[in-house]
């Protein structure tokens, strides 16, 4: 998943030696639940701190759930989506290309 910012000159938006970003994007052509959607961001030069909270989908059908490989520092995160209806994660190779999320994280630079 690659999260770009929305909005041309809006983002992003400092806060002390942090910076807002929200930004949108699409599912992946072949979801993987070992290794999830991984983030990346079209921001050069920066990583993400925090995603905030749990994003459904534009149609509804699905939400994502975001999470850091780790704790500390400049984390690698992934997108783990999910059914609305039942709760259940996507299945492997699931299609998720026609779906979009918008969503809001705090980054920094390198």
């Amino acid at each position: 998943m690659i999260l770009a910012l929305i909005g041309k000159g809006l983002y992003p938006e400092f806060v002390g030696r942090r910076a807002l970003i929200v930004g949108s994007a699409t599912g992946p052509s072949s979801y993987s639940q070992t290794t999830g959607d991984v983030v990346s961001l079209t921001l050069l030069n920066y990583y993400i701190d925090a995603i905030a909270g749990v994003v459904q989908t534009v149609s509804g059908t699905y939400f994502v759930r975001f999470r850091p490989a780790g704790t500390g520092p400049r984390q690698a995160w992934s997108a783990h989506w999910y059914v609305t209806s039942s709760g259940a994660e996507v299945g492997n190779a699931t299609n998720l290309s026609a779906e979009s999320i918008q969503v809001g994280a705090f980054v920094g630079q390198f």
